[in-house]
Parts: structure tokens; C-alpha cells; sequence
């Protein structure tokens, strides 16, 4: 009975080309749930961490085949994130009675409004995201648009990296998708389903809000791993989490955030979950999108308990590629 059952495990690696490193996480999958095939954290060199896309792609090509050399990647289809502060997202909502022409035709002239730069230069894509919450009548529409030459440039890493670009997606839908991944287990605990993320790499901290899959509200904050003492940070990195947490429930009109979970680098460091929990009142989680996977024999249980909080981005973007 051809269909029913999955003789073999489809498999994808997210690649997360970051500031100062390129994550990557292979993941599978037949029948039953997601499986953790491998991972791998390459350092990039400090002539490419300004920003990669002013270098010729095989250079951040060979650290990428590095980072998968290392990880013993078998996957050949990868999805790769474009940083938030590269692409334009826009929410529209539409006609529900518009044809696939016509809505195609709206969109484009939509964007128009809202990019700096000619049409025939930008990459365009949009999604349905349902009914509009607000008019039944109406069609919940994210528009996504980037440069051309962008797309190209992260096209061309995986390429010379011997991978073939499933999805070119957003960082910060990416790390909606891991936090969803994670909520069986958050529901389980008895944890809102709104939860704020702080992503610290070396130098800054990505804070986002995140509620059913989407990223509501995201900030920068000019302050990083460099910034920590042992077992907390100092006080001006918590008055900027304080601060863009107040600016999130004065802009936006979402249910209050209940909890943190702590991301990137420094994550799993043992008492900041506690240092954060005592100062903002909130309950504090480390980050691990690996909760409810399989995970295989090859990966070393005590490495990723200390890296998955950095893997986040990168999980989520191996799992947008089984859609």
C-alpha cells in the first residue's frame, strides 16, 4: 500500500550564518517525531564579521563546508536565514475573494509602497496566513521582500558549499518556528504561550516577543556576552532587557509576557537563568529546541545541553524546510 508508510528519513540542515559564526543543525524525520542527526558551531574569520555579504561567497563557503565536514552533514537540502535587517515585512490584509492573479497583482503594487529601492531590483514572496482575525471577509497576507542581489549572495554560499536552497527564509521567523517547536513541552509545564527571547551573541542581544509562532516585537540592545560577569551581567545590559520588555507592552496590544528564555552563547551558563528570574520577576527557561526530538547516538548529550541554546535559529530553519 504505496503512502503509508515512510521507508526513508527526509532529511535538512539549517544554516544560520551569524555575526561572528555559521551554526548549522541537520535534523530528520520519517513517521514519527524529529530527529537531532547532527550540528556543528564554525567561527568566522575576522575579516568576514562586519559583514559577510561585502566578501566573495566561497569564502564564507569554506567555513560553511568546514562546519559541515565537521558535523558529518549528509543532508543536501538546506534552508538558510537572511538577517531581519536585510529583508521588509509587511502585513496586509486582502479581499478573500481576489483571484491567485489578483492577489498576486495587489501584493506587488503594495510593495511598492513600502520598499526603498525599484521593484525589478527586489525579491518578492508572500504567504496567506489565513482569515483576518479582525474581518472574516478579508485575507491575513505577510509580505516579504529583500534586494535581488541580497538573495543571490546567500544563494551562491550554499551553492559552493554543495547545497541546494530549499527556502531562503527571515532570521526572526526562524526563531518563532524553534520556540513553536518547543511548546509541547511548554504546554506540558503549564507556561504561557507568549514568551520573550534574549539571543546574546558577542557583542549585542537580539530581544524578541513571541506569541503562537510569531514574533510580535524584536529589538536590538547594545550589549553582549563580552558585557557578563560571572553568573549575571552588569546593570546597564538588565535596565536595556527591562526597558525593551516596557517598550513591547506600550506598543503593542498582545498578552503580557510571562516568561524568558535565555538564547545564544551564553544560555546555559549556570545561574543566569536564576539572576534574570530574581531581577525581572518573570519565570526563566533556558532555550533547548531539542526538547521533544529524538536525538542520535553520534550527538554528545553534555555538548548539547551547553550549545542548543545557541542552535535556536538554526533548528528552526532545518524544521521549515519539512513544510
Amino acid at each position: 500500500m504505496p503512502g503509508y508508510f515512510c521507508k526513508t528519513r527526509q532529511r535538512y540542515v539549517g544554516v544560520d550564518i551569524g555575526s561572528h559564526t555559521i551554526k548549522i543543525v541537520e535534523l530528520s524525520r520519517s513517521n514519527g517525531p524529529f530527529q537531532l542527526e547532527a550540528y556543528a558551531v564554525e567561527p568566522l574569520p575576522a575579516t568576514l564579521m562586519d559583514d559577510q555579504t561585502s566578501a566573495e561567497p566561497k569564502s564564507v563557503a569554506q567555513v560553511l563546508l568546514k562546519a559541515l565536514s565537521a558535523a558529518s552533514v549528509s543532508a543536501r537540502e538546506a534552508v538558510v536565514a537572511l538577517p531581519d535587517t536585510h529583508v521588509i515585512c509587511k502585513h496586509l490584509e486582502v479581499d478573500a475573494g481576489l483571484s491567485d492573479d489578483e492577489l498576486e497583482l495587489y501584493v506587488r503594487l503594495e510593495a511598492e509602497q513600502y520598499i526603498p529601492y525599484a521593484l525589478d531590483e527586489a525579491a518578492l514572496d508572500f504567504d496567506v496566513l489565513g482569515p483576518s482575525p479582525n474581518n472574516s471577509e478579508q485575507l491575513h497576507v505577510l509580505l516579504v521582500t529583500c534586494r535581488q542581489q541580497t538573495l543571490a549572495w546567500y544563494e551562491a554560499v550554499l551553492s559552493q558549499a554543495g547545497l541546494k536552497a530549499r527556502v531562503v527564509a527571515v532570521q526572526a521567523h526562524a526563531l518563532a518556528r524553534a520556540i513553536e517547536g518547543a511548546t509541547p513541552l511548554v504546554a506540558e509545564a503549564q507556561l504561557p504561550a507568549t514568551v520573550a527571547v534574549i539571543d546574546v551573541a558577542g557583542h549585542t542581544t537580539l530581544l524578541s516577543v513571541v506569541h503562537q509562532g510569531q514574533v510580535l516585537y524584536a529589538r536590538e540592545l547594545l550589549f553582549g556576552a563580552d558585557t557578563r560577569e560571572e553568573g549575571a551581567f552588569n546593570p546597564g545590559a538588565l535596565e536595556q532587557v527591562k526597558r525593551g520588555l516596557e517598550q513591547y507592552a506600550e506598543s503593542v496590544v498582545a498578552p503580557a509576557v510571562q516568561s524568558l528564555w535565555l538564547a545564544g552563547a551564553i544560555g546555559a551558563r549556570s545561574g543566569l537563568s536564576a539572576w534574570f528570574e530574581a531581577r525581572l520577576g518573570l519565570p526563566v527557561h533556558v532555550a533547548n529546541p531539542f526538547s521533544q526530538m529524538t536525538i542520535s547516538p553520534l550527538v554528545t548529550p553534555q555538548a548539547l545541553r551547553c550549545d542548543a541554546p545557541m542552535l535556536l535559529t538554526a533548528c528552526g530553519l532545518a524544521l521549515r524546510g519539512f513544510d
